[in-house]
């Protein structure tokens, strides 16, 4: 490198600009001036600046893919039958957790309960141990009913519970559970369609939902299948132009036709991924919305930076910074040029120190 005392900066003299550069080099410049006597004509004149200081960061290079605002998972609710009509059904974007109703037959409410799978054979006191009636029991205790034991037995603290619960719910108090009497789901939801109708017999498919945990579910071509990486944190552009953060959650490995008519991944073969939202407040009641998702697709950690337009170009070849020193005046200090990221560029050297102050050229 050029020591920094031997560094000549000539009229004209050239200004790097963050339009110029790219994270593997100088792509253009722009020249100020003609010759060195157009130093004393003021058409020509040395561009005001102004200063900077010389920050210890983290530089990320980011690149942008288009998603789409929604919900995960997916949920369809079907009635069992057991004889009535359906009387009262949700409207979609209700959000249904346990206990709550998830449509009602003769009037009467059938509750949401969370489960891996449905109940198969009516629960009452006396049966066969059973997963279904462990299930039964985790839900009445989390809805706040106590007096048994959680386990595999229902014996008659289980049926008197039974009957408290019925009670509430405004139901005939037989300390039994009749399969269709009943929703068993994973976990909350939130309506996306009905699918029944009022005055219907109560079977077949009544509704289908969503998860309440708001994603953005992002195609990624396979060739930058290395961005989406699950755990990794990403920066969602919500309409509006307002930014969140988000996480991947996870990434699909099979490779399918983009869906998308236009953008970045249009035409080309994708794998999915899905973000989840930090801050899901922040996507309001938005659904099925298009966004901006950016992934990290470099990274340096503690590196000493100064924004782009502090760079010039020197006569003899090589790149400095005028750093200010304590009497005001400047001096030229060789550098060397590292990553490119959002208008700022890692440069290291004898003589560069955190917190000095730099020029910046005002263009």
């Amino acid at each position: 490198m050029t020591e920094p005392r031997r560094l000549r900066r000539r009229w004209p003299y050239v200004v790097l600009t963050a339009a110029t550069v790219t994270a593997v080099g100088v792509t253009g410049v722009l020249v100020l001036g003609h010759n060195e006597d157009a130093k004393a004509d003021k058409g020509n004149q040395q561009p005001q600046s102004k200063t900077s200081k010389i920050v210890r960061t983290t530089l990320q290079e980011h690149e942008e893919l288009s998603g789409k605002l929604g919900y995960s998972g997916k949920f369809d609710v079907t009635a069992h039958g057991g004889g009535g009509v359906v009387t009262w059904l949700p409207k979609p974007g209700d959000q249904l957790g346990r206990g709550d109703a998830v449509y009602q037959v003769n009037d009467k409410p059938v509750p949401l309960l969370f489960g891996d799978k449905p109940f198969w054979r009516k629960l009452e006191s006396g049966m066969d141990k059973g997963s279904d009636v462990r299930q039964l029991e985790q839900n009445l205790r989390a809805l706040g009913y106590t007096g048994f034991t959680v386990d595999e037995k229902f014996d008659a603290k289980t049926a008197a519970a039974v009957k408290k619960w019925q009670k509430k719910l405004g139901l005939e108090q037989t300390g039994s559970v009749d399969p269709a009497a009943v929703v068993l789901q994973p976990g909350a939801f939130r309506v996306s369609t009905v699918d029944a109708a009022l005055g219907t017999p109560a079977q077949g498919k009544v509704l289908a939902g969503t998860g309440t945990t708001r994603t953005v579910s992002v195609e990624v071509p396979v060739e930058k299948q290395s961005l989406a990486k699950e755990g990794a944190e990403v920066e969602v552009t919500l309409p509006g132009g307002k930014s969140t953060k988000g996480k991947v959650t996870s990434v699909g490995t099979v490779a399918e036709k983009s869906a998308e008519e236009s953008g970045p991944s249009a035409g080309k073969t994708v794998v999915k991924a899905e973000v989840e939202l930090t801050e899901p407040e922040a996507a309001g009641k938005l659904d099925a919305a298009p966004v901006r998702v950016g992934f990290t697709s470099r990274r340096k950690e503690n590196v000493l930076t100064v924004p782009v337009g502090a760079l010039l170009a020197l006569s003899e070849g090589g790149y400095a910074v005028e750093v200010v020193q304590a009497d005001g005046s400047g001096k030229l200090v060789a550098v060397e040029l590292g990553m490119f990221a959002k208008g700022k560029v890692e440069v290291s050297g004898s003589g560069l120190s955190e917190g000095a102050t730099v020029k910046v050229a005002g263009l």
